[in-house]
């Protein structure tokens, strides 16, 4: 067949595959930019936190408005998720199993470090266990499912007190307190803030020696879409003879937090900072 007779080629499908999910992953953005900010949102300021022009911006928010995924304030022009938006996050919300994703976490890095994990959540009496993975190697305490831990003297009740509200902790401080004063032993609940701050800051606590002796706990939370704390992953290790501290606890911690804000984050959660 003569050239000028050959009929012409489609586009090739991956070319118009790669269009597809440029323009879909921009469409998140835009969505993404209006999902962080804490109200509604002039043309300007989404088009520069999505990375595009505002009349980029606007054709995607005008498409988004028709399927009920962004309003558009008629007073002002601004913009913000619509009732679609909440529809699909309350049915992603239903459908996440966080306790399932915890364990899943849990089991990693047990496995990666070979070290006893515990799963805990606030309950009646204080930070409870309810999920076990022991290590090959046998740490010799009585630590199990249903077992509860002091607020102020365990890895897990620190986390807990960073991040509950002060209100929640507070009975359970002033009775731990007044049961050490009354073995003579001093414990002092002063510079409970500075605490909590420097919990959150590094994203974990840790507690060496002080709940059971010659063991260390490492423990980080998992939080929520609303920052609220949903469970804490404490991790349990022999301290060596010597020292006051494993030399891989830097390390264990690291991806204790990457695990545990792995979590946070497939329900959720954002840092601050974002």
């Amino acid at each position: 067949m003569p050239a000028s007779k050959q009929p012409k080629r489609a586009a090739t499908p991956a070319v118009r595959e790669k269009k597809g999910i440029q323009s879909v992953e921009v469409g998140v953005r835009v969505i993404d930019a209006l999902a962080a900010a804490t109200g509604s949102l002039p043309l300007r300021d989404i088009g520069r936190d999505a990375g595009i022009s505002a009349s980029q911006a606007h054709r995607y928010l005008t498409s988004f408005a028709k399927s009920g995924l962004v309003v558009q304030d008629p007073a002002t022009g601004h913009y913000g998720l619509g009732p679609q938006a909440l529809r699909w996050g309350v049915s992603a919300m239903t459908k996440t199993d966080v306790f399932t994703l915890a364990s899943q976490a849990l089991d990693r890095i047990c496995t990666r470090f070979d070290l006893t994990g515990l799963l805990c959540v606030w309950g009646e009496s204080g930070p409870t266990c309810i999920r076990l993975k022991r290590s090959t190697f046998l740490i010799g305490t009585d630590l199990g499912l249903g077992s509860v831990f002091p607020v102020l003297t365990s890895a897990s009740g620190i986390v807990f007190m960073a991040h509950l509200p002060p209100a929640i902790t507070k009975p359970f401080i002033q009775k731990e307190v007044a049961r050490a004063k009354a073995r003579g032993e001093r414990m002092a609940a002063a510079d409970l803030d500075q605490t909590r701050q420097a919990v959150r800051a590094r994203g974990y606590a840790e507690n060496h020696g002080h709940y059971v002796n010659n063991l260390s706990a490492l423990a980080a939370p998992i939080l929520d879409y609303q920052g609220a704390l949903s469970t804490v992953i404490t991790l349990i290790f022999r301290e060596p003879p010597g020292q006051a501290i494993v030399p891989s606890a830097a390390e264990i911690a690291a991806a204790l937090v990457e695990e545990t804000q792995g979590v946070s984050r497939s329900i959720g959660w954002k840092p601050a900072a974002e």
